[in-house]
């Protein structure tokens, strides 16, 4: 048989020369830092936080958040027993973090999309957290509080160093730092801003006050309705009558402040509960409840006063419901303003989402 002829290969053609182009680099956004803070930390929250009282909310959370799967996570499905204040409901296993906010500089609402990188110095460990409260107080020498949960995966104990950022990427998980050995020398804690004192309109000082007695600490604040306008406000609280009433400040229905008595010295405003408080009248009827201004100054002063005084946050009550007021009968001040029902649990919810 005929042997059958191979078919010749054909050679590759040869490939085109490829001129040389720049080689270009993706750019990487630069990461905005919007809050960093490094310091000692504790632990808080959960059923076991007795530093916590029972009926202590969170100021960047209501019980509304229950219900929502975003946030709902953070806590445990039903309230521990004796306990109606989200803070002794949060899940200690869940990562949060609690620090001193200026909501001026990291709104409360960007907080609670914000997500935060919350690192061990010291091992190089690091866990992405939401924040959820405010504090710890400054006397405590602390910076940050952590869940129980995240300061076991860091590694971290009792006044043990954390650093904390949040980037302006919202609610973007930041990327986890590598392991790095610990520096030698720690770099300086960057602080957030203190909150400053909002603006005051007029002061118009009233007779009605006294110096407060060596050694009382401000421990406290109390929260008024005028049952009234501002003019017959400002007037009552003039007047050298037998009553001799009067109030720190009075915040009017379009957000204006009013100073009446210095912080230092006693205004008339809780019977019983005078020595240590500070008092705040807000214009309104009985029926009335705060206009979006009068909040906003409300919440901007109350801020002010708990920095500025070392005040705890679950210090803030309703005239109503004051340590030590003593009028028979009580009142029925603050009325409607910080919500329909007549209680300090009403007062506390309020400071839980505006405070």
């Amino acid at each position: 048989m005929a042997q059958k002829r191979k078919s010749a290969r054909k050679k590759p053609a040869a490939k085109p020369r490829q001129r040389n182009r720049p080689i270009t680099q993706k750019i990487q956004p630069v990461e905005e830092i919007l809050f960093r803070v490094e310091g000692k930390m504790s632990t808080f929250g959960g059923p076991t936080d007795r530093g916590m009282s029972a009926t202590e909310g969170l100021a960047l959370f209501t019980p509304a958040d229950l219900q929502d799967p975003k946030y709902s996570y953070l806590f445990l499905p039903t309230p521990p027993p004796g306990t109606t204040g989200l803070g002794r409901q949060l899940n200690p296993e869940k990562y949060y973090f609690a620090c001193r906010w200026t909501y001026n500089v990291t709104p409360r609402e960007f907080l609670r999309r914000a997500l935060a990188r919350v690192e061990n110095p010291a091992n190089g460990r690091a866990e992405d957290a939401r924040p959820v409260d405010w504090g710890p107080n400054i006397s405590t020498g602390r910076v940050a509080d952590l869940s129980p949960g995240l300061a076991k995966a860091l590694g971290l104990q009792t006044d043990d160093v954390v650093r904390i950022t949040i980037s302006a990427l919202r609610a973007v998980p930041v990327k986890r730092a590598k392991a790095v050995k610990p520096a030698k020398r720690a770099a300086p804690a960057v602080q957030s801003v203190a909150p400053t004192k909002p603006v005051i309109k007029q002061f118009i000082r009233s007779p009605n006050s006294s110096s407060r007695k060596v050694g009382t600490k401000i421990d406290k604040i109390v929260l008024h309705c005028t049952e009234g306008s501002l003019a017959s406000a400002l007037a009552e609280f003039q007047k050298t009558d037998s009553r001799k009433v009067s109030a720190h400040y009075v915040i009017d229905r379009n957000g204006d402040i009013y100073q009446m008595v210095n912080d230092a010295d006693c205004a008339n405003h809780c019977m019983g509960a005078n020595a240590g408080s500070i008092g705040i009248e807000h214009v309104g009827s009985e029926t009335d409840s705060l206009s979006p201004p009068q909040a906003a100054a409300s919440a901007a002063l109350i801020r002010w006063l708990l920095q500025e005084h070392q005040i705890p946050r679950t210090n803030i009550f309703g005239h109503d419901f004051a340590p030590g007021y003593c009028r028979p009968g009580g009142t029925s001040c603050p009325d409607k303003l910080f919500g329909a029902v007549h209680s300090q649990a009403t007062i506390a919810t309020w400071v839980a989402a505006n405070v």
